[in-house]
């Protein structure tokens, strides 16, 4: 995932050819170059292809009097996909050509019992984009049961969000053959770190409606947005943004008139929220379709002064740019996150701890301090919430199984967020990073 950075000095800072020394200057070009230096590795990007997979079942042939299936069609048809279709074990690669496509789509005619396992296992596998629209029944090779508990899909949804990619589903309901309540499911595999991608492009044509459920399965923390351009800094600590080319993505916070901690001490330790933070306006988009609900947001603090002189004092010779060696240092009680401002509308109000007394900043230079908003706890969204999981699960059709519930999806998918591995607070997902130059403690 992108992780956004800013730089917020609050501190004698100012901009200087100087690297980062005990003067205090910090210069942009050497902190942009560090920055993008030490950030992990994006995840591997998906191809620039997309796959259409098509349940040749009941669910798609009575597709036709559907206004959200047709709607869809638009995005779907110009993203010239590779329509596959699934009749029974076989999938099959019919065209790329996006009005045979189209075509296709309107023209399904019913061959039952879809492989949607190997068909989603094909998608995983592909590194592609893909949309694949089904009713979720899955039949085992000669046997006349679905599989009303079998979590079929469960592995393969596992290792696409743990590649860090995404998954929406969108739950149709629909009435089949005249007689039973089912669902209609477009399951899109994608990544929200593409720009524009698939889902961004089948949203902008489906119809918005309360019937149509929406499910967002993921494992990384969720996007942030701000009240303003940029987070809102205390105008008690008098910080204004530099705007400059050094380091793009990289937001530069000066306060040239300094204050001593003590100072900030006092400044912000009124016991009023509206007084006391060092910088807000920063709201974490908490959805009702996210399968994780974020309960609480911890600042993790890590001094990498040191680090960066090093990075600086070696970037200067043309050529060496070496990778920090180990982990930086975390620093303690420094920061915490306003709990009651979170909780009630997912705002990151960042503050001084209760506990601070600045010992781990007490140095003979300045504090380069590295800030991740980290998730520290997460609950399962889906599993027990019955408004959102109704739409995952169905009175099966079979009288074999004598139309018991069929849960193989919504056990699917339960069996993927109830890992606790997959949890982000369990992975220490970050949302957001802002590093943060401050003067030694004294």
């Amino acid at each position: 995932m992108k992780t956004t950075l800013r730089l917020l000095c609050i501190a004698a800072v100012a901009v200087s050819a100087a690297a980062c020394g005990s003067n205090g200057y910090v210069d942009l070009d050497y902190f942009g170059r560090f920055v993008q230096h030490n950030t992990p590795a994006a995840v591997a990007p998906l191809e620039d292809v997309i796959d259409l997979y098509v349940d040749y079942s009941t669910c798609v042939s009575e597709a036709k009097s559907s206004e959200f299936y047709r709607a869809t069609h638009p995005a779907i048809v110009d993203c010239s996909p590779n329509y596959y279709s699934i009749k029974g074990n076989s999938i099959t690669l019919e065209t790329s050509d996006r009005q045979q496509v189209y075509a296709l789509l309107n023209t399904v005619r019913e061959v039952n019992n879809a492989d949607i396992k190997a068909a989603v296992h094909q998608i995983v596998t592909s590194n592609h984009q893909a949309v694949l629209i089904t009713d979720g029944e899955y039949y085992l090779r000669g046997s006349v049961h679905d599989n009303l508990t079998n979590p079929y899909l469960a592995e393969d949804f596992r290792t696409w969000m743990r590649d860090g990619h995404d998954i929406y589903i969108y739950s149709e309901p629909y009435i089949e053959s005249g007689r039973w309540e089912k669902y209609r499911y477009y399951m899109i595999f994608t990544d929200d770190d593409i720009d524009d991608n698939l889902n961004a492009k089948f949203v902008r044509s489906a119809p918005e409606t309360e019937d149509v459920l929406v499910l967002h399965m993921s494992t990384h923390a969720p996007t942030v947005s701000f009240d303003r351009k940029y987070p809102v800094i205390n105008e008690a600590i008098k910080a204004s943004i530099i705007e400059h080319d050094a380091t793009p993505g990289v937001d530069f916070i000066d306060n040239s008139e300094g204050f001593s901690w003590s100072d900030i001490q006092n400044y912000l330790t009124s016991g009023n929220i509206n007084d006391d933070f060092i910088l807000r306006g920063i709201t974490v988009n908490r959805l009702d379709a996210d399968c994780y609900k974020i309960e609480s947001v911890v600042p993790v603090v890590y001094q990498c002064y040191d680090e960066f002189q090093v990075f600086a004092d070696s970037a200067a010779v043309e050529g060496s740019l070496p990778t920090i060696e180990g982990q930086l240092r975390e620093v303690r009680d420094i920061f915490e996150i306003d709990a009651r401002s979170f909780t009630d509308n997912g705002e990151l109000v960042l503050k001084i701890h209760k506990n601070f007394d600045g010992m781990d900043l007490a140095n003979d230079h300045m504090n380069l301090l590295k800030v991740d908003f980290v998730i520290d706890e997460a609950k399962d969204n889906f599993s027990n919430n019955d408004d959102l999981n109704r739409g995952f699960q169905w009175t099966s059709i079979s009288s074999a199984s004598n139309h018991a519930l069929n849960t193989s999806l919504y056990q699917s998918i339960r069996q993927v967020l109830s890992q606790p591995a997959m949890n982000p607070a369990k992975r220490k997902e970050v949302i957001y990073t802002v590093y943060i130059a401050m003067p030694a403690f004294n």
